[in-house]
Protein backbone atom coordinates (compact mmCIF):
# COMPACT_ATOMS: atom_id res chain seq x y z
CA UNK A 1 0.00 0.00 0.00
CA UNK A 2 2.99 2.92 0.18
CA UNK A 3 4.48 1.54 -2.90
CA UNK A 4 1.13 2.45 -4.29
CA UNK A 5 0.59 5.85 -1.85
CA UNK A 6 4.09 6.56 -2.82
CA UNK A 7 3.02 7.44 -6.15
CA UNK A 8 0.76 10.54 -5.73
CA UNK A 9 3.91 12.51 -4.35
CA UNK A 10 4.28 15.42 -7.06
CA UNK A 11 0.50 14.75 -8.81
CA UNK A 12 -1.19 17.22 -7.02
CA UNK A 13 -3.96 16.40 -9.29
CA UNK A 14 -4.07 12.66 -8.29
CA UNK A 15 -3.75 13.35 -4.81
CA UNK A 16 -6.99 15.35 -4.82
CA UNK A 17 -8.84 12.68 -6.55
CA UNK A 18 -7.65 10.06 -4.67
CA UNK A 19 -8.02 11.78 -1.42
CA UNK A 20 -11.15 12.89 -2.12
CA UNK A 21 -12.42 9.14 -2.79
CA UNK A 22 -11.22 7.84 0.45
CA UNK A 23 -12.94 10.84 2.63
CA UNK A 24 -15.76 10.07 0.60
CA UNK A 25 -15.84 6.07 1.41
CA UNK A 26 -15.14 7.04 5.32
CA UNK A 27 -18.06 9.36 5.87
CA UNK A 28 -20.36 6.63 3.68
CA UNK A 29 -19.69 3.89 6.05
CA UNK A 30 -20.59 6.54 8.88
CA UNK A 31 -23.57 7.14 7.48
CA UNK A 32 -24.43 3.46 6.53
CA UNK A 33 -22.78 1.90 9.86
CA UNK A 34 -25.52 4.45 11.45
CA UNK A 35 -28.03 4.00 10.24
CA UNK A 36 -27.77 -0.13 10.06
CA UNK A 37 -27.39 -0.19 14.00
CA UNK A 38 -29.86 2.53 14.57
CA UNK A 39 -32.71 0.42 12.46
CA UNK A 40 -31.95 -3.12 13.85
CA UNK A 41 -34.34 -2.41 16.93
CA UNK A 42 -37.34 -1.65 14.00
CA UNK A 43 -36.41 -5.02 12.49
CA UNK A 44 -35.13 -6.71 9.93
CA UNK A 45 -37.36 -5.59 7.05
CA UNK A 46 -36.32 -1.76 8.10
CA UNK A 47 -32.51 -2.42 7.82
CA UNK A 48 -33.22 -4.72 4.64
CA UNK A 49 -35.02 -1.10 3.56
CA UNK A 50 -32.26 0.86 3.93
CA UNK A 51 -30.06 -1.38 1.66
CA UNK A 52 -32.35 -1.29 -0.85
CA UNK A 53 -32.12 2.25 -0.97
CA UNK A 54 -28.32 1.91 -0.95
CA UNK A 55 -28.95 -0.62 -3.87
CA UNK A 56 -31.12 1.30 -5.60
CA UNK A 57 -29.46 4.45 -5.63
CA UNK A 58 -26.21 3.27 -7.47
CA UNK A 59 -28.06 1.32 -9.98
CA UNK A 60 -30.16 4.62 -10.80
CA UNK A 61 -27.04 6.60 -10.73
CA UNK A 62 -25.04 4.90 -13.08
CA UNK A 63 -27.16 5.78 -16.15
CA UNK A 64 -27.53 9.45 -14.54
CA UNK A 65 -23.70 9.33 -14.40
CA UNK A 66 -23.46 8.30 -17.98
CA UNK A 67 -25.28 11.04 -19.39
CA UNK A 68 -23.60 13.74 -17.00
CA UNK A 69 -20.29 12.79 -18.16
CA UNK A 70 -21.08 13.39 -21.81
CA UNK A 71 -22.39 16.78 -21.21
CA UNK A 72 -20.87 18.79 -18.51
CA UNK A 73 -17.27 19.48 -17.46
CA UNK A 74 -15.95 16.59 -15.30
CA UNK A 75 -14.67 18.89 -12.77
CA UNK A 76 -17.29 21.32 -12.34
CA UNK A 77 -19.67 18.20 -12.62
CA UNK A 78 -17.92 16.52 -9.93
CA UNK A 79 -18.09 19.94 -7.36
CA UNK A 80 -21.80 20.48 -7.97
CA UNK A 81 -22.64 16.70 -7.03
CA UNK A 82 -20.18 16.59 -4.00
CA UNK A 83 -22.22 20.00 -2.84
CA UNK A 84 -25.29 18.43 -3.56
CA UNK A 85 -24.38 15.48 -1.05
CA UNK A 86 -23.46 18.13 1.62
CA UNK A 87 -27.06 19.20 1.14
CA UNK A 88 -28.52 16.06 1.11
CA UNK A 89 -26.98 14.76 4.86
CA UNK A 90 -28.19 18.31 6.40
CA UNK A 91 -31.62 17.20 5.20
CA UNK A 92 -30.61 13.44 6.44
CA UNK A 93 -29.61 15.25 9.56
CA UNK A 94 -32.93 16.56 10.09
CA UNK A 95 -35.56 14.04 8.40
CA UNK A 96 -34.14 10.45 9.37
CA UNK A 97 -36.58 10.15 11.69
CA UNK A 98 -38.96 9.32 9.19
CA UNK A 99 -38.84 5.98 7.04
CA UNK A 100 -39.65 7.26 3.85
CA UNK A 101 -37.59 10.42 4.04
CA UNK A 102 -34.59 8.54 5.02
CA UNK A 103 -34.37 5.72 2.15
CA UNK A 104 -35.55 8.34 -0.29
CA UNK A 105 -32.11 10.16 0.88
CA UNK A 106 -30.49 7.24 1.17
CA UNK A 107 -31.38 6.44 -2.65
CA UNK A 108 -30.26 9.97 -3.82
CA UNK A 109 -26.92 9.95 -1.83
CA UNK A 110 -26.58 6.47 -3.89
CA UNK A 111 -27.44 8.36 -7.09
CA UNK A 112 -24.71 11.27 -6.45
CA UNK A 113 -22.04 8.89 -5.07
CA UNK A 114 -22.51 6.80 -9.08
CA UNK A 115 -22.00 10.54 -10.34
CA UNK A 116 -19.10 10.90 -8.13
CA UNK A 117 -17.48 8.14 -8.88
CA UNK A 118 -17.34 7.96 -12.74
CA UNK A 119 -15.94 11.47 -12.92
CA UNK A 120 -13.11 10.31 -10.67
CA UNK A 121 -12.70 7.60 -12.90
CA UNK A 122 -12.36 8.83 -16.02
CA UNK A 123 -10.21 12.05 -14.18
CA UNK A 124 -7.44 9.34 -13.34
CA UNK A 125 -6.20 8.83 -16.20
CA UNK A 126 -6.03 12.26 -17.13
CA UNK A 127 -4.06 12.84 -13.78
CA UNK A 128 -1.45 9.93 -14.64
CA UNK A 129 -0.88 8.05 -17.68
CA UNK A 130 0.94 5.26 -15.34
CA UNK A 131 -1.19 2.32 -13.86
CA UNK A 132 -0.41 3.35 -10.04
CA UNK A 133 -3.64 5.82 -10.45
CA UNK A 134 -7.08 3.32 -10.36
CA UNK A 135 -4.61 0.90 -7.62
CA UNK A 136 -4.66 3.98 -5.45
CA UNK A 137 -7.60 5.22 -5.89
CA UNK A 138 -8.54 1.64 -4.61
CA UNK A 139 -6.27 1.86 -1.84
CA UNK A 140 -7.24 4.94 -0.55
CA UNK A 141 -11.30 3.92 -0.74
CA UNK A 142 -10.70 0.76 1.11
CA UNK A 143 -8.72 2.45 3.52
CA UNK A 144 -11.22 4.65 4.22
CA UNK A 145 -13.98 2.44 4.43
CA UNK A 146 -11.83 0.61 6.78
CA UNK A 147 -11.72 3.32 9.18
CA UNK A 148 -15.50 4.57 8.76
CA UNK A 149 -16.61 0.78 9.33
CA UNK A 150 -14.45 0.62 12.63
CA UNK A 151 -15.49 4.13 13.78
CA UNK A 152 -19.18 4.18 12.52
CA UNK A 153 -19.40 1.00 14.96
CA UNK A 154 -17.75 3.29 17.48
CA UNK A 155 -20.08 6.28 17.17
CA UNK A 156 -23.30 3.78 16.74
CA UNK A 157 -22.64 2.95 20.67
CA UNK A 158 -21.65 6.06 21.64
CA UNK A 159 -22.82 9.54 20.45
CA UNK A 160 -25.73 8.31 17.93
CA UNK A 161 -26.57 8.36 14.20
CA UNK A 162 -26.89 11.73 14.35
CA UNK A 163 -22.94 12.27 14.85
CA UNK A 164 -22.19 10.07 12.37
CA UNK A 165 -24.46 12.10 9.39
CA UNK A 166 -22.38 15.04 10.60
CA UNK A 167 -19.35 13.52 10.51
CA UNK A 168 -20.35 12.26 6.93
CA UNK A 169 -21.17 16.32 6.24
CA UNK A 170 -17.71 17.08 7.42
CA UNK A 171 -16.23 14.59 5.29
CA UNK A 172 -18.10 15.60 2.36
CA UNK A 173 -17.41 19.44 2.54
CA UNK A 174 -13.45 18.51 2.97
CA UNK A 175 -13.99 17.17 -0.63
CA UNK A 176 -15.70 19.67 -1.99
CA UNK A 177 -13.30 22.12 -0.42
CA UNK A 178 -10.56 19.37 -2.16
CA UNK A 179 -11.61 19.91 -5.64
CA UNK A 180 -12.23 23.03 -5.66
CA UNK A 181 -9.52 24.59 -4.28
CA UNK A 182 -6.74 22.10 -5.45
CA UNK A 183 -8.10 20.35 -8.17
CA UNK A 184 -6.28 21.43 -11.64
CA UNK A 185 -7.15 18.34 -14.10
CA UNK A 186 -10.38 18.72 -16.27
CA UNK A 187 -12.37 17.29 -19.07
CA UNK A 188 -15.09 18.98 -21.10
CA UNK A 189 -16.81 16.52 -23.58
CA UNK A 190 -17.60 19.36 -25.70
CA UNK A 191 -14.19 20.71 -26.28
CA UNK A 192 -12.52 17.49 -25.86
CA UNK A 193 -14.83 15.39 -27.89
CA UNK A 194 -15.88 17.75 -30.72
CA UNK A 195 -19.13 17.76 -29.05
CA UNK A 196 -19.78 14.41 -29.70
CA UNK A 197 -19.68 12.94 -26.89
CA UNK A 198 -23.44 14.02 -25.50
CA UNK A 199 -25.28 12.48 -28.23
CA UNK A 200 -25.35 8.59 -27.25
CA UNK A 201 -25.46 9.06 -23.33
CA UNK A 202 -27.56 5.71 -22.79
CA UNK A 203 -25.31 3.87 -25.63
CA UNK A 204 -23.11 2.68 -23.04
CA UNK A 205 -24.83 -1.00 -23.29
CA UNK A 206 -23.92 -0.64 -26.79
CA UNK A 207 -20.29 0.43 -26.11
CA UNK A 208 -19.54 -2.31 -23.73
CA UNK A 209 -21.18 -5.51 -26.09
CA UNK A 210 -18.89 -4.02 -28.74
CA UNK A 211 -15.85 -5.36 -27.01
CA UNK A 212 -15.86 -9.31 -26.32
CA UNK A 213 -13.02 -8.74 -24.10
CA UNK A 214 -14.67 -5.99 -21.62
CA UNK A 215 -18.04 -7.47 -21.83
CA UNK A 216 -16.63 -11.52 -20.74
CA UNK A 217 -14.67 -9.37 -18.09
CA UNK A 218 -17.55 -7.68 -16.77
CA UNK A 219 -19.76 -10.99 -16.75
CA UNK A 220 -17.16 -12.70 -14.86
CA UNK A 221 -16.84 -9.65 -12.38
CA UNK A 222 -20.70 -10.38 -12.07
CA UNK A 223 -19.87 -14.58 -11.16
CA UNK A 224 -17.25 -13.84 -8.85
CA UNK A 225 -19.76 -11.05 -7.05
CA UNK A 226 -21.93 -13.78 -6.39
CA UNK A 227 -18.90 -15.99 -4.79
CA UNK A 228 -17.71 -12.98 -2.50
CA UNK A 229 -21.77 -12.10 -1.51
CA UNK A 230 -22.16 -15.98 -0.35
CA UNK A 231 -18.58 -15.49 1.75
CA UNK A 232 -19.81 -12.12 3.34
CA UNK A 233 -23.22 -13.12 4.56
CA UNK A 234 -22.19 -16.85 5.19
CA UNK A 235 -19.54 -15.55 7.35
CA UNK A 236 -21.24 -14.97 10.31
CA UNK A 237 -23.03 -18.00 10.71
CA UNK A 238 -19.76 -19.89 10.06
CA UNK A 239 -18.37 -17.93 12.99
CA UNK A 240 -21.38 -18.12 15.13
CA UNK A 241 -21.90 -22.06 14.00
CA UNK A 242 -18.52 -24.31 13.56
CA UNK A 243 -16.00 -21.91 14.37
CA UNK A 244 -17.83 -21.17 17.84
CA UNK A 245 -16.69 -17.23 17.93
CA UNK A 246 -18.18 -14.29 19.17
CA UNK A 247 -19.37 -10.34 17.69
CA UNK A 248 -15.64 -9.55 18.37
CA UNK A 249 -14.48 -12.56 16.65
CA UNK A 250 -16.83 -11.59 13.48
CA UNK A 251 -15.40 -8.71 13.50
CA UNK A 252 -12.21 -9.20 13.42
CA UNK A 253 -12.42 -11.37 10.73
CA UNK A 254 -14.25 -8.99 8.44
CA UNK A 255 -10.80 -7.05 9.06
CA UNK A 256 -8.86 -9.15 7.85
CA UNK A 257 -10.66 -9.20 4.58
CA UNK A 258 -10.72 -5.22 4.35
CA UNK A 259 -6.99 -5.26 4.94
CA UNK A 260 -6.21 -8.18 2.14
CA UNK A 261 -7.76 -5.12 0.44
CA UNK A 262 -5.54 -2.81 0.66
CA UNK A 263 -2.87 -5.52 -0.12
CA UNK A 264 -4.19 -6.50 -3.46
CA UNK A 265 -3.85 -2.76 -4.64
CA UNK A 266 -0.66 -2.88 -4.62
CA UNK A 267 0.09 -6.27 -6.22
CA UNK A 268 -2.29 -4.90 -9.03
CA UNK A 269 -0.24 -1.97 -10.34
CA UNK A 270 2.04 -4.13 -12.34
CA UNK A 271 -0.33 -5.26 -14.34
CA UNK A 272 -1.07 -3.00 -17.39
CA UNK A 273 -1.66 -4.51 -20.53
CA UNK A 274 -4.74 -6.39 -21.20
CA UNK A 275 -3.66 -9.61 -21.36
CA UNK A 276 -1.94 -9.34 -18.21
CA UNK A 277 -4.57 -7.65 -16.37
CA UNK A 278 -7.08 -10.78 -17.62
CA UNK A 279 -4.65 -13.33 -15.98
CA UNK A 280 -4.38 -11.35 -13.26
CA UNK A 281 -8.07 -11.61 -12.67
CA UNK A 282 -8.10 -15.43 -13.09
CA UNK A 283 -5.21 -15.85 -11.00
CA UNK A 284 -6.84 -14.15 -8.56
CA UNK A 285 -9.88 -16.19 -8.78
CA UNK A 286 -8.30 -19.50 -8.73
CA UNK A 287 -6.64 -18.24 -5.62
CA UNK A 288 -10.35 -16.67 -4.34
CA UNK A 289 -11.58 -20.13 -5.01
CA UNK A 290 -9.02 -22.38 -2.74
CA UNK A 291 -9.44 -19.39 0.12
CA UNK A 292 -13.06 -19.58 0.13
CA UNK A 293 -12.95 -23.40 -0.30
CA UNK A 294 -10.19 -23.46 3.26
CA UNK A 295 -12.77 -22.75 5.91
CA UNK A 296 -15.43 -25.29 4.53
CA UNK A 297 -12.83 -27.68 4.86
CA UNK A 298 -10.74 -26.53 8.39
CA UNK A 299 -13.47 -24.47 10.21
CA UNK A 300 -10.39 -23.37 12.68
CA UNK A 301 -10.28 -19.23 13.42
CA UNK A 302 -7.06 -18.93 12.68
CA UNK A 303 -7.90 -20.47 9.21
CA UNK A 304 -11.03 -18.40 8.10
CA UNK A 305 -8.82 -14.89 9.03
CA UNK A 306 -5.76 -16.17 6.63
CA UNK A 307 -7.95 -17.20 3.72
CA UNK A 308 -10.44 -14.06 4.43
CA UNK A 309 -6.80 -11.93 4.14
CA UNK A 310 -6.10 -13.77 0.75
CA UNK A 311 -9.46 -13.11 -0.45
CA UNK A 312 -9.66 -9.38 0.74
CA UNK A 313 -6.57 -9.40 -1.51
CA UNK A 314 -8.23 -11.07 -4.71
CA UNK A 315 -10.96 -8.81 -4.53
CA UNK A 316 -9.04 -5.62 -4.56
CA UNK A 317 -7.09 -7.41 -7.81
CA UNK A 318 -10.68 -8.15 -9.23
CA UNK A 319 -11.49 -4.21 -8.80
CA UNK A 320 -8.26 -2.93 -10.06
CA UNK A 321 -8.04 -4.80 -12.93
CA UNK A 322 -11.00 -4.26 -14.25
CA UNK A 323 -10.82 -0.35 -13.64
CA UNK A 324 -7.49 -0.57 -15.77
CA UNK A 325 -8.96 -2.92 -18.88
CA UNK A 326 -12.22 -0.23 -18.83
CA UNK A 327 -8.81 2.58 -19.26
CA UNK A 328 -6.77 0.32 -21.79
CA UNK A 329 -9.61 -0.51 -24.09
CA UNK A 330 -11.84 2.51 -24.38
CA UNK A 331 -11.08 6.12 -25.63
CA UNK A 332 -11.41 9.35 -23.43
CA UNK A 333 -14.32 10.20 -25.30
CA UNK A 334 -16.67 7.34 -23.63
CA UNK A 335 -14.59 6.14 -21.04
CA UNK A 336 -17.29 8.06 -18.46
CA UNK A 337 -20.19 6.19 -19.92
CA UNK A 338 -18.38 3.03 -20.37
CA UNK A 339 -17.25 3.44 -16.56
CA UNK A 340 -20.93 3.98 -15.80
CA UNK A 341 -22.30 0.90 -17.09
CA UNK A 342 -19.60 -0.96 -15.75
CA UNK A 343 -21.15 0.34 -12.06
CA UNK A 344 -24.42 -0.33 -13.04
CA UNK A 345 -23.69 -3.86 -13.89
CA UNK A 346 -21.65 -4.27 -10.74
CA UNK A 347 -24.12 -3.23 -8.47
CA UNK A 348 -27.09 -5.15 -10.30
CA UNK A 349 -24.98 -8.24 -9.55
CA UNK A 350 -24.58 -7.34 -5.90
CA UNK A 351 -27.62 -6.90 -5.47
CA UNK A 352 -28.51 -10.20 -7.54
CA UNK A 353 -25.39 -12.15 -5.35
CA UNK A 354 -27.23 -11.15 -2.33
CA UNK A 355 -30.56 -12.87 -3.13
CA UNK A 356 -28.43 -15.64 -4.44
CA UNK A 357 -26.06 -15.93 -0.87
CA UNK A 358 -29.21 -15.73 1.25
CA UNK A 359 -30.72 -18.57 -0.68
CA UNK A 360 -27.34 -20.89 -0.90
CA UNK A 361 -26.38 -19.85 2.88
CA UNK A 362 -30.34 -21.18 3.87
CA UNK A 363 -30.47 -24.16 2.16
CA UNK A 364 -26.53 -25.56 2.27
CA UNK A 365 -25.54 -24.25 5.30
CA UNK A 366 -22.70 -22.29 6.21
CA UNK A 367 -19.70 -24.97 5.61
CA UNK A 368 -21.25 -26.29 2.06
CA UNK A 369 -22.30 -22.45 1.33
CA UNK A 370 -18.55 -21.98 0.93
CA UNK A 371 -17.73 -24.37 -1.29
CA UNK A 372 -20.60 -23.17 -3.14
CA UNK A 373 -18.81 -19.57 -3.61
CA UNK A 374 -15.36 -21.72 -4.27
CA UNK A 375 -17.28 -23.02 -7.52
CA UNK A 376 -18.88 -19.87 -8.48
CA UNK A 377 -14.93 -17.91 -8.25
CA UNK A 378 -13.75 -21.23 -10.22
CA UNK A 379 -16.05 -20.12 -13.23
CA UNK A 380 -15.32 -16.69 -13.06
CA UNK A 381 -11.50 -18.04 -13.57
CA UNK A 382 -12.16 -19.93 -16.34
CA UNK A 383 -13.95 -17.67 -17.62
CA UNK A 384 -11.31 -15.66 -17.78
CA UNK A 385 -8.88 -18.12 -19.08
CA UNK A 386 -11.32 -19.12 -22.00
CA UNK A 387 -10.74 -15.10 -22.92
CA UNK A 388 -6.71 -15.70 -23.13
CA UNK A 389 -7.00 -19.25 -24.89
CA UNK A 390 -9.43 -17.35 -27.47
CA UNK A 391 -6.93 -14.38 -27.46
CA UNK A 392 -9.72 -12.05 -26.91
CA UNK A 393 -7.25 -9.16 -25.58
CA UNK A 394 -5.09 -9.19 -29.43
CA UNK A 395 -8.72 -8.01 -31.13
CA UNK A 396 -8.58 -4.28 -31.76
CA UNK A 397 -11.07 -2.35 -29.27
CA UNK A 398 -14.44 -0.54 -31.00
CA UNK A 399 -15.13 1.01 -28.27
CA UNK A 400 -15.14 4.46 -29.17
CA UNK A 401 -17.30 7.52 -30.50
CA UNK A 402 -17.32 6.07 -34.04
CA UNK A 403 -18.80 2.93 -33.04
CA UNK A 404 -21.50 4.75 -30.87
CA UNK A 405 -22.64 7.03 -33.49
CA UNK A 406 -22.21 3.84 -36.18
CA UNK A 407 -24.80 2.28 -34.28
CA UNK A 408 -26.95 4.43 -33.02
Amino acid sequence: MVAVLGGLRGNRDLAVLVGGSGVAGLGAQLTLIGFTTALAGSGAFAVAGLFVAVAFGAVLGAPVAGWAVDRFPHRLLLSVTVFAQVLLLVGLLFGHTRLPVLYGLVALLGVCGSVVRTCVSALIPRATDSADGHAALSSAQNTGSLVGIVLGGVIAVGPGVEWAVMLDAVCACTHLALVVLWLRVDRDPGQDDGGTGASGQWSGWVLLRSDRLLLGRVVAQAVVGVAVAIALVNEVFLVFGPIGGNAFTYSAVLACWTAGLLLGANVSRRFTTARALVVAFAVGNLVLALALAAPAQVPHLVVNAVAWLVAGACGSVQNVTLNGLVQARTSDAVRGRVFATVGAVTACSGVVGILVAGAVVGTLGPLSALTAASAFALVAALMAVLAVIRRDHRRASVVSPDFDHASL
